[in-house]
C-alpha cells in the first residue's frame, strides 16, 4: 500500500470520517481512495490536489512525502485556540451529504448540457431539410 494512501487514511481518521466520506467531500467517486487502499494501487494526482484544496489544514508536503508535521502550523494554532469547539458528527454528515448532492447535480447539469447540444443539432438539421 502506498504511503500516500496510508496518510490519506490517517486524514480520514483524524477528521473522524470514513474514507468513503472523505471521497465524497472532495467530489471523488465512491471507491477512488478505498479501492486503491484495498488493492494497493495508485490514485490520480487530481484527487490529491482536491484533497489538499478541501483540507488545507493538512500539510501537502506531509501528505505527499511524509516529511514534516501532519497539520500546517496555522491550522495547529487555530485548533489550539478553538479546542473547546467541536463540530458535531451530525453537522459534518449533513455537510458531506450536501457536497454529494452538489456533485451529483453538477454531473446532471453536464449531462443535460450535452443533451441540449444534441437536440439543438437535430433541430438545425430539421430546419435545413425544410
Amino acid at each position: 500500500m502506498s504511503s500516500v494512501l496510508k496518510r490519506i487514511k490517517v486524514i480520514s481518521d483524524h477528521e473522524g470520517i470514513s474514507v468513503t466520506a472523505l471521497e465524497a467531500a472532495i467530489g471523488a467517486s465512491k471507491g477512488v481512495f478505498s479501492r486503491a487502499l484495498a488493492n494497493g494501487t495508485d490514485i490520480q494526482s487530481k484527487w490529491l490536489v482536491k484533497l489538499i484544496e478541501n483540507y488545507p489544514q493538512y500539510s501537502s508536503e506531509w501528505l505527499l512525502s511524509g516529511k514534516g508535521e501532519m497539520l500546517c502550523e496555522a491550522a495547529t494554532t487555530a485548533r489550539d485556540k478553538t479546542d473547546h469547539y467541536e463540530e458535531s458528527a451530525e453537522s459534518h454528515a449533513v455537510i458531506n451529504a450536501l457536497k454529494m448532492v452538489i456533485s451529483t447535480q453538477e454531473k446532471t447539469i453536464q449531462s443535460l448540457e450535452k443533451q441540449v447540444g444534441l437536440l439543438e443539432s437535430e433541430v438545425q438539421k430539421f430546419k435545413e431539410k425544410k
